[in-house]
Parts: C-alpha cells; structure tokens; sequence
C-alpha cells in the first residue's frame, strides 16, 4: 500500500483483459463515475497485460484519469497480494446467455479475500449470490444512474468494520467455492474416487 500510494485510498481491483467475453468501455465509464463520487481518494489496480494504448484509449473517451490507474502483469504468485490491496473487485463479463453457465474464477478469489464485488447481471450463480447475500452490488444496466447507485452500494459495504465484512464474505468463500464442495459434486457425478 505504501509502496504504491494506495494508503487511505478507494481501490477497486481487478485480473484480466478488456474486450472479448469481457465489457472494455464501460468499465471506464464506471470508473469515471467512481472517481467523480470519491474524488482523489479513488484509485485503480489492473493486473493486465492489455497495451497501454487501449487502456489510455479508454480512460480518455470516459474522461477518467489514466494516472488513477496502477497497470500491472506479474506473476502469477503474486497476484493474491496485488488484489488483496483492493477495496473491492470488478467482474465486468459481457451479461450475455451463454455466460449464465460460466463461473469466473476471479470471484472465487475475490471472495477469498474478503473482497465485495462489482459484477455484471446474470453470471452463474454469482450474481444472484452477491445480490442475495449482500457482498458487493449487482450493474443491471450500463448507465451514468446505475454506476452511481451501484458506487453507492459499494461505499455503504466499506463503511461497515473491515473485520466483518472480511469474515462475512470469507463465508461465501467457503461455502461456494472450497474443494470440499468441488469434491462432492465429482463424487455426486462420478461416483467414488479413488
């Protein structure tokens, strides 16, 4: 944290590419809209190996401040420490069906964290869980109106006790996505294992 100004800082993390299965614009625009609700405080942790250009290119069409952002690839020992210097997660999958039955690993590692999450509708169970269970907030619509009211969702979590919300959401964690709970379902399917 002190190594990368992040001390008493607003950081919203997040591991992989923009485009493709994944949203890129409008993921800046919420950005913008953060850093509009928490002024300097508000920074940006991606653990990428997207150009610059693109990331630039983006920030730029949003009007959010590419400086606010901390772009990095490392290995990949290391990536549980750079999102752990996160207040909060970003999943930004595209919301389209076939990703209704499709499980980003990345929540499952956020969760492991402690971390709340900002995701799109309708994305495994993972939506509905964040929604239900209150760990994050749920963009239903790619608008100015929502980011804000999902930012303020998001604000609300953080005020809580950190301890709490760590434990509350390490429960999740556990719950949805342990080995133990990987190993019954194989055992459920396959039958015994060896």
């Amino acid at each position: 944290l002190k190594k990368l100004d992040l001390e008493d800082k607003v950081v919203a993390v997040y591991a992989g590419k923009f485009g493709g299965i994944c949203l890129d614009q409008e993921v800046f625009d919420f950005f913008k809209v953060a850093e509009d609700y928490w002024g300097d405080k508000f920074r940006v942790v991606l653990l990428t190996n997207q150009a610059e250009s693109e990331l630039r290119n983006w920030s730029d069409k949003s009007g959010f401040n590419f400086d606010k952002i901390i772009a990095k690839f490392v290995n990949h020992s290391e990536v549980p420490a750079y999102l752990g210097l996160g207040d909060f997660g970003i999943t930004p999958v595209k919301p389209i069906p076939s990703k209704r039955y499709c499980t980003p690993i990345k929540n499952g590692e956020y969760w492991a964290l402690g971390l709340p999450i900002v995701s799109t509708a309708n994305i495994s169970d993972d939506s509905e869980i964040i929604e239900n269970e209150k760990i994050g907030s749920i963009i239903h619509e790619f608008s100015e109106n929502e980011y804000l009211r999902v930012i303020e969702e998001i604000d609300r979590l953080l005020s809580m006790n950190k301890n709490e919300l760590y434990k509350q959401i390490r429960e999740i964690a556990i719950k949805y996505r342990s080995f133990e709970r990987a190993e019954n379902i194989y055992r459920q399917i396959y039958g015994k294992v060896a």
